[in-house]
This record gives C-alpha cells, structure tokens and sequence, in this order.
C-alpha cells in the first residue's frame, strides 16, 4: 500500500526498496545515526550492538534458508562456529590477511552446509530438523576434539591499514558495515528470482517441480547461503572475542537463533533484524533482573536467576506463538498501514 497521491510511473520505481523522499530521510537519518554513536558514547551498550549485529548476521542466513525456503535448521550455530574457527586457524596458524580469511569462512562455512543439506532431497520438516541436528553434534564434537579443545584458539584483533580493531568501538563500524551489506544482499536475492523460488520450494515443492523449478538445487543454494552468513557471523564473532572455542556455538544457541526467526517474522527480512534485537534485549533484561532475583530470594541464587535469561527468552516466544504468531515484522506492517490511513479506521 501506498501513501495518497504517490504513484508508481516506471517498473523500477514499482520494485524500488527506497520508493519516497520521505523514505529516503528516514533511510539516510538512520544509517548517520548507526555511525555516528561511536563518536558521541563508547560505553557497555556499543559492545552490546556488536553482538546484536553478529547475531542479525546469522538470523539473516537462518531466514533465507528456513523463512524463505522453508528447510528447518537446528545446526546454524554449528556452521558459525564452522566459519569461526577456519578464520582463526587461517590467521593463527597460516598467516593469511583477515580480509581473505573473513570470505574463506563463509565459504567453507557454505560448503559444510552443502554437504549436511544434501538430506533435504529426501528429507522435509521435523526429518531434516533432525538431520540438521546432527551436523550440531557432529560438527561441535570435531571443533572440540581437534581444534583447541576447551582452550580454543587465540586470535589478534583485525587492523586495516595501520589501524587495529581493538575495541569494540572500532569493531562496530565493521561488523554493521557487513551487516548493511549482507542486509542488502539478502533483500536482493529474496526480491528476484532466486527468492521467488525459494518461496515455492517452502510453499509446495511438487508443485515447483512441476512448474520447472530444480527444487533440490534451489534447497542446495539455500544451504549454502544460508550457511556463508553464518561462517562470516562466526568469523566476526571470533576476532570480536579474540578467541574460537567450541562452548560458543552450542545447541542452546542454535535454537535461540531459530526463534529470533520466529520472532521477527518467518519470511521476512526485517523480521529476521526485529526478532534480533529483541531477543537479545529480552536476553540483557534477564541477565540484569538475575543478580536482583538472587539477592532477594537467596534460595534461587543458583537456581531461577541463574537461568532468568532463558526464562525471559522461553516466556516471549510462547508468547509470541499464542499472540502474534506472523512476528514483529507483521506488527510492524500493521503500524505502517495504520499510519498511512490515519486519522480514518479502514
């Protein structure tokens, strides 16, 4: 829907992300206001927008390749921790430029998705669940038993040019510059014709196939792009820590990525960023209400506090399900159309 009196007068004005001046402000205001909040505070919470973008990262993989072709995948924690470690590993132990390790993490990270994603030919929802969740096994037992042990791997901080990421800071102008670019990216390939066959792959893939659709390539490419996020997530991820070990890519966290999904709106890419930022949010929120909970009630110190976090995050996706089952992308569509409307109610 459009606001009155705006209309489309060419074909790439009708596909346009960016359709109205006013858009084009909001867009420009926020991508000024994303950069310039290092300049005017450095404290915890720029940290904090570190990991969101890391995490939004990986949610932007796990929503083209469930979201949007509709393949369940409970290993995506796994194909991060993929990407971390062959990032560390090309520093640490070849010598490799951080700049050729970071797209050789997503890659080999893609490559891995490629070879548990080959099941999908066979196998469809809770089976290929299933499938997946062996690669989070698999692949954490063999990032454990041969790259670093409990130990992991020590990394330097990234530097371009003579200037060294060594803070979080200097790493946020990097990790969201990958985000908008990956953002971009993903919003590309879901408005073309790749996305178009994801969709129908997710929708009812006899009748891609009918209509000339290579599902199981199209379900391939899915994995391997879905994954090449999550492999430069990952690598991100390790240089933002200084260090790769296997406890960072569980699969407690591959199912919290799985809801951020949820979340923000199957389907969608701005539900993929929406349902990031909450969860992590509602994730701080438990972390900072647990010391109270444990002062107050000693008796559930280590106990309820311990684990209010996951409570939290546990209470709004029930919530979430019961109440708002299409996500805060779908809220965030109802907004737009009611504020193009006002004052009227239809």
């Amino acid at each position: 829907m459009r606001p009155s009196g705006i209309f489309n007068t060419s074909y790439n004005q009708d596909i346009a992300i960016i359709r109205t001046n006013l858009q084009w402000v909001l867009f420009i205001a926020l991508i000024i206001g994303i950069f310039a909040l290092p300049l005017v505070y450095q404290g915890y919470w720029i940290g904090f927008l570190v990991f969101v973008g890391i995490s939004a990262i990986t949610a932007l993989g796990l929503m083209l390749l469930s979201g949007f072709c509709g393949q369940i995948s409970l290993g995506h924690s796994a194909f991060m921790g993929v990407g971390g470690f062959t990032a560390a590993l090309l520093v640490f132990k070849l010598g490799v430029s951080f700049w050729l390790a970071l797209p050789a993490a997503g890659i080999m990270a893609g490559i891995t998705g490629l070879v548990f994603g080959a099941p999908s030919l066979r196998l469809k929802g809770f089976y290929l669940a299933l499938a997946t969740l062996a690669a989070q096994f698999i692949l954490g037992w063999l990032l454990y038993r041969f790259f670093g042990g409990a130990s992991g791997v020590r990394v330097a901080p990234p530097s371009i040019g003579g200037l060294v990421l060594d803070s979080d800071a200097k790493f946020y102008y990097l990790v969201m510059v990958m985000l908008v670019l990956l953002t971009f990216f993903a919003k590309s390939i879901v408005r073309g014709r790749t996305g178009r066959a994801f969709v129908a792959v997710r929708d009812n893939d006899i009748a891609a196939e009918t209509m000339g659709i290579n599902v199981f390539g199209y379900k391939l490419m899915a994995f391997f792009i879905g994954c090449f996020y999550a492999g430069i997530a990952g690598a991100l991820y390790v240089f933002w820590l200084g260090v790769a070990q296997s406890a960072h890519y569980t699969l407690m966290h591959s199912i919290w990525f799985l809801s951020m999904v949820v979340v923000g709106g199957m389907g969608t890419i701005t539900g993929a960023l929406f349902g990031t930022l909450f969860i992590r949010v509602v994730e701080e929120a438990g972390r900072r209400l647990a010391p109270m909970v444990g002062s107050s009630i000693p008796a559930l110190a280590f106990g309820v506090g311990a684990s209010l976090p996951d409570i939290f995050i546990g209470l709004a996706i029930v919530i979430f399900l019961i109440l708002e089952p299409r996500g805060l992308a779908h809220r965030w569509e109802m907004f737009k159309v009611s504020y193009r409307l006002h004052p009227f109610s239809y």
